[in-house]
């Protein structure tokens, strides 16, 4: 079931109209994605699709965080993602959602109706490309998630997902996490106490520091990369 607070765009026009298939093949400046999409404001805590639901839009997320989920038989929950502004998600290649996604935060998404992107793409040879390029990008963070809860300690866990939301942080060495500490455990495949005491131990470590739960400094970058195993 999808749950939005409402529904806005920049005009009566959200998605393509009868001829904007032509008006996007001669817009040679901006980004055609612009012309397809619905803005949807989202709550905090809200479900924008749920996993099982029928795939009928692709969406990107413009402001706030929000994370792909799905409780496995036992009851315990894999998070998926933590998507940011600028992140696509819910593009899938069956029919249905394998992941429920959910607003962290108060936040906006721009949704695009899979059949008429499709359309459009396939007469606008830049639109397709775009798309190509956004496929792509889903497939090398998956490698990317394959390696992080497969190869690595707790340890080495914890330090990549730092420098991965220090790389997206606008405050230089600082990090404000919209995500609670269950939160990253279900991301990581740890149990929250083995998060708490890896954050404990990099404080005593002297490689971060917590002013509070969701704020951490990094005092020593060139430890934390050590300790990520990626060298």
């Amino acid at each position: 079931m999808q749950i939005y607070v409402a529904a806005t765009s920049p005009d009566s026009s959200s998605f393509l109209a009868r001829g904007a298939s032509d008006r996007i093949a001669q817009d040679r400046e901006g980004d055609a994605l612009e012309m397809l999409g619905t803005v949807v404001p989202v709550r905090a805590g809200a479900e924008i699709y749920g996993e099982g639901d029928t795939a009928t839009a692709w969406y990107r997320v413009q402001c706030g965080v929000l994370r792909t989920c799905k409780l496995l038989p036992d009851g315990r929950r894999q998070i998926e993602d933590f998507l940011f502004p600028g992140d696509f998600f819910g593009l899938e290649n069956r029919g249905e959602h394998s992941f429920a996604a959910e607003a962290i935060t108060a936040a906006t998404v721009v949704r695009y109706s899979r059949p008429r992107l499709t359309a459009a793409a396939a007469s606008n040879s830049r639109l397709a490309a775009r798309l190509l390029d956004v496929t792509l990008e889903q497939l090398g963070k998956v490698h990317d998630r394959l390696l992080l809860l497969g190869r690595k300690t707790a340890e080495e866990k914890l330090t990549t997902f730092l420098l991965e939301m220090l790389d997206r942080s606008p405050d230089g060495d600082a990090i404000d996490l919209a995500m609670s500490r269950t939160d990253i455990a279900d991301y990581l495949g740890l149990t929250i106490e083995t998060v708490s005491r890896t954050f404990s131990m990099m404080k005593h470590e002297g490689v971060i520091a917590l002013p509070s739960a969701q704020h951490v400094v990094i005092l020593d970058r060139d430890a934390l990369e050590e300790m990520s195993g990626d060298e």
